[in-house]
């Protein structure tokens, strides 16, 4: 018995023929281009990312369509299918693959690279969204600067077409084993006396539609679980986007039963492209206050849904989708999608630059068409008119994937190999320490912290510095001043954390640690800071950037968020952190401590760059582009810098800026920057001397005073000499 006879019980000659459709065509032009806008300029289509979720609603039409109609035919069968879509998917991809790896080899920096060969064996196992999942969120950091993270939906695609003729394979068989039909009828609900009367057809239909409704219905909870949850995993999992390829089988199922009338089809097509077009333009990563995914994605899958349905038939459908160009983009849109994202990410590498201007987004546009065209006519066609059988297919498909991923795994570990990159020549002095060796760490109530007790008296004053982890800039710093000034210094510093008062509470997508300590740390800051009367001056340094909007720099969405009482995130995310950190600086002025704001660094475009030569910027004879960018600073923390400016001067709160100190990641020579962000212990030394004549200032200006309860916050002359702790007690 052959699988074809189990699955339909009928076996006849000849091929299904689906009439073409040039409006699917059309419509995966839309989709694709879209996407390809987004990455572009996602401000310019901030919804245009949902064209992948439009193309996954096609592939549910068209697979489930071809399905029933070859089990109709009785010639279904699970080798040709798979064989068919190996063909369909696997050249293009594995070309694509191909041509990016020595690109990657030769440009890529150690980090970026190591991700590149693995998430390449992933793409090449059809498992890249597991990867990704794993790895960084769609939209952080400017899509991750990952060459092959569109891959992932590549991933979702091959898993849907493995679990999809088992689906229905099982819907048929548990039709026959109930008796619901006879040698599991023709969904199309057509009599014939191979497939029993029309009533039973119609029954497995209603039955197959069901189950579809089901799957779909617990997939989309999933998702809308899981996207405030782990909304990665909401993002990327097949079983969160399988509810999205079910709309497209149920619209597969209508279809095979009946036609729609011409008013039907006219109302479907026109809301389907209002729904597609409202989509791309409004809904962004957040929809109406919440994840996209908890209910913005549905709309562009309604409305491809809606314009599959119409079926070429309506008018306005024909005018837009139709016409020779865009059905010609539709052709290609599968190479055109594999190929604009690696273009575009090598383009930024290349270029150290983050922003992509006219001429180079032309020059995008046109080489990813050119190569996207020769990709359709030399890989993709010759590959689906192969003669080969469908177990030599599927037995070269496996092979191949051994090999890709064997090969990307050997060039995985070469990731510093002197023949692809060498690092730019290192400073040959010792770096400083992080913390100084006057400082001990302690720890109550599940927090770290630090005391540092270099007054040289008994029962000194302190000087609190508190924040995440951009405070450590600041340590070295505040404890040499401190030891000059008389006090000593208390330091809590906790990554990812606001330093607020009250009842704060966070959800952070980028470590979910940080909600963790952040829960311990702010009590903490309460009870063993604001309420120490020995703490007369409390500095707050931390990454305002970040907590500012909630999404920092190069993230287009909220990589952290405050929620309120009830557990719901908060919407105005601006607003609720000036309210709380107004509130925190009242409540440390009212407690009798003189607050002081210790501002951002800047933040870098690309650290790399000050670090690594790969050999294809050598060959092109690139300069060291280790640099400040002013234009990145501009565009991603000057809004917040002016929120922290406007701040101090409004509630008249001392602050100190580092930037004057800052004009280059580089100081004779030597990198001041660990990553992007954070300064490493270079960079600490660098901002001791200002810093000590800043606070000298600002305190002997009387600020202290102002700010302090009656008599307990008087400036306080350095200690004598024979008061000083030696060096290292």
């Amino acid at each position: 018995m052959t699988v074809a006879k189990r699955f339909s019980g009928t076996m006849t000659t000849g091929s299904p023929r689906i009439g073409y459709r040039p409006d699917i065509d059309g419509l995966r032009a839309v989709a694709v281009l879209s996407v390809f806008c987004f990455h572009l300029y996602p401000q310019l289509l901030p919804g245009g990312f949902l064209g992948v979720d439009v193309f996954f609603v096609i592939s549910g039409y068209l697979i489930t369509l071809i399905i029933l109609r070859e089990n109709r035919q009785g010639i279904f069968s699970f080798a040709r299918f798979y064989a068919r879509r190996v063909k369909r998917i696997f050249p293009a991809l594995f070309v694509v693959l191909l041509l990016s790896a020595p690109v990657a080899i030769f440009l890529l920096v150690p980090d970026t690279y190591t991700n590149f060969m693995a998430s390449a064996r992933y793409a090449a196992a059809q498992l890249a969204n597991f990867f990704f999942a794993r790895k960084v969120g769609y939209f952080e950091e400017g899509f991750s600067g990952q060459p092959l993270l569109h891959t992932w939906s590549l991933g979702v695609e091959e898993q849907f077409y493995l679990c999809w003729p088992l689906l229905i394979f099982l819907c048929f068989y548990v039709l026959r084993r109930i008796g619901s039909a006879t040698a599991a009828p023709d969904l199309a609900g057509k009599p014939s006396s191979e497939h029993g009367n029309g009533q039973a057809g119609k029954r497995a239909r209603h039955t197959v539609l069901a189950v579809f409704a089901v799957l779909a219905a617990l997939s989309f909870v999933a998702c809308f679980v899981l996207a405030e949850a782990e909304p990665k995993l909401a993002f990327y999992m097949f079983y969160t986007r399988a509810w999205e390829f079910c709309i497209g089988g149920a619209v597969a199922l209508r279809s095979a039963a009946q036609r729609p009338g011409a008013g039907t089809i006219a109302v479907a097509g026109v809301i389907g492209l209002l729904l597609l077009g409202y989509s791309f333009l409004f809904v962004g990563q957040t929809y109406l206050g919440g994840s996209f995914l908890q209910g913005g994605v549905l709309l562009p899958c309604i409305g491809a849904a809606l314009v599959i349905y119409a079926g070429g038939r309506s008018k306005v459908i024909n005018r837009l989708l139709t016409g020779a160009v865009v059905v010609g983009v539709g052709r290609i849109s599968y190479s055109l999608y594999l190929y604009h994202w690696p273009v575009i990410i090598f383009y930024k590498i290349l270029s150290n630059n983050h922003e992509i201007g006219v001429v180079a987004a032309v020059a995008i546009v046109t080489l990813s068409l050119a190569l996207a065209t020769l990709s359709y006519f030399f890989v993709e066609q010759p590959a689906r008119k192969t003669g080969w059988s469908d177990r030599v297919v599927l037995l070269l498909a496996l092979l191949v994937i051994i090999v890709f991923a064997r090969g990307f795994k050997i060039l995985e570990d070469n990731d510093q190999a002197s023949w692809r990159i060498t690092p730019y020549a290192a400073t040959e002095k010792a770096p400083p320490a992080r913390v100084p060796d006057t400082c001990e760490q302690k720890e109550k109530d599940g927090v770290a912290y630090l005391e540092c007790d270099v007054s040289g008296r008994r029962q000194a004053p302190r000087v609190a510095l508190v924040g995440d982890s951009h405070s450590a800039h600041y340590l070295p710093a505040v404890v040499s001043w401190a030891q000059q000034s008389g006090y000593d210094v208390t330091y809590l510093g906790v990554p990812g954390c606001p330093m607020l008062l009250g009842d704060v509470e966070i959800d952070s997508i980028i470590d979910d640690k940080h909600e963790q300590h952040c829960a311990r740390a702010l009590p903490f800051l309460q009870a063993e800071i604001v309420e120490d009367p020995a703490i007369e001056v409390v500095m707050i340094a931390q990454r305002f950037d970040l907590f500012y909007d909630g999404k920092g720099f190069l993230n287009t969405d909220r990589q952290i968020m405050f929620k309120d009482g009830d557990g719901r995130i908060i919407a105005d995310h601006t607003t609720y952190f000036r309210e709380r950190l107004i509130d925190t600086l009242e409540r440390l002025k009212a407690a009798g401590k003189t607050p002081i704001i210790l501002k951002q660094v800047p933040i870098l475009g690309n650290i790399n760059d000050c670090l690594w030569e790969p050999r294809l910027k050598r060959w092109l004879a690139q300069e060291r582009s280790c640099t400040i960018d002013r234009g990145f600073v501009e565009r991603w923390q000057q809004e917040s810098i002016d929120f922290v400016d406007q701040l101090s001067a409004s509630l008249q709160i001392p602050s100190y800026d580092p930037f004057p100190e800052i004009d280059s990641p580089l100081l004779d020579g030597t990198v001041i920057y660990a990553n992007q962000d954070h300064l490493n212990p270079f960079g600490y030394q660098l901002l001791i001397p200002s810093f000590q004549r800043e606070m000298d200032t600002v305190l002997a200006n009387g600020d202290r005073t102002e700010s302090g309860g009656e008599g307990g916050n008087e400036y306080r002359d350095p200690p004598e000499k024979g008061e000083e702790h030696a060096a290292g007690d």
